[in-house]
């Protein structure tokens, strides 16, 4: 099985005509997908061989949503302000035995190395967040570039890591150039299913997350909509480290399992 990211007006027929393979193929791959809920920057499974070359185009796509079916959600958190209460979110993820993703800026990385040697130590996964935090489609090519590849130094520098090919973009800026030109360069960006707010407006309580979380406004599924989700979190708020806990024993019970953002992304062994 291969890995495919939905681009704008896919759907199985048109798939299976690009690919040469049969709409029920595809739709037997993926059970689990709604054909109304076939969403841009969606991962679906491809009948093809996992050797299947596909288009230079599919490494720019972003993805914002990993593999339906599976039983899996990607807890990812963005570090770049202080180390705050990271040490604090660190054991609750540990206590409960969960690995997850984390997105850090080349900056914060230089200053805290120990807090990214804690984050890579703990079995979690380490990725760039740009080096400076500024919006990307605010650069020119050329800085856009040295912010992706200088954290993908350090990165490697301090935790002997390659951070490549997953990127995520400050504030979520991005826009065809940014992905246009990091695609080109073998970068991948990764956008998010869900945003918690744990870092947006007026200062959140922990139960006001979790809340949000568990309870998403307008989702009459949660299971079904978490199922494969990548949701967004940030590494320096204390009431997201309060509200960790409460809100992975929620997700379990659901009967969904945080996993880090590769799983997420990669078909169950023996495909």
């Amino acid at each position: 099985m291969t890995t495919y990211i939905l681009a704008p007006g896919d759907r199985y027929r048109r798939l299976a005509k690009r690919f040469g393979i049969e709409r029920a193929a595809i739709e037997q791959c993926n059970p689990a997908v709604r054909l109304n809920d076939m969403n841009v920057g969606d991962v679906i499974l491809l009948p093809l061989p996992r050797s299947a070359t596909l288009p230079s185009s599919e490494t720019r796509k972003e993805v914002r949503r990993g593999l339906r079916g599976l039983g899996r959600v990607a807890l990812t958190f963005d570090a770049g302000a202080d180390v705050g209460v990271l040490y604090t979110l660190l054991s609750v993820l540990e206590e409960r035995g969960v690995r997850c993703t984390f997105f850090v800026t080349g900056r914060w990385l230089d200053r805290h190395p120990a807090a990214v040697k804690r984050i890579a130590d703990s079995g979690h996964e380490v990725f760039g967040h740009s080096f400076r935090h500024r919006s990307l489609c605010e650069l020119f090519d050329e800085e856009i570039l040295d912010e992706l590849e200088k954290t993908e130094q350090i990165i490697h520098q301090t935790i002997g890591r390659c951070a490549r090919p997953y990127f995520r973009p400050p504030y979520g800026d991005r826009d065809p150039r940014v992905l246009e030109l990091a695609g080109r360069t073998g970068w991948q960006c990764i956008y998010w299913t869900y945003d918690s707010h744990d870092a947006t407006g007026s200062p959140k309580t922990p139960e006001q997350i979790i809340a949000r979380v568990l309870s998403p406004p307008g989702v009459e599924e949660p299971r079904y909509f978490f199922d494969g989700a990548i949701v967004l979190f940030h590494a320096s708020k204390a009431a997201t480290s309060a509200a960790i806990g409460p809100i992975i024993d929620g997700v379990r019970q659901l009967g969904l399992e945080p996993v880090p953002l590769t799983t997420l992304l990669q078909p169950p062994s023996g495909l």
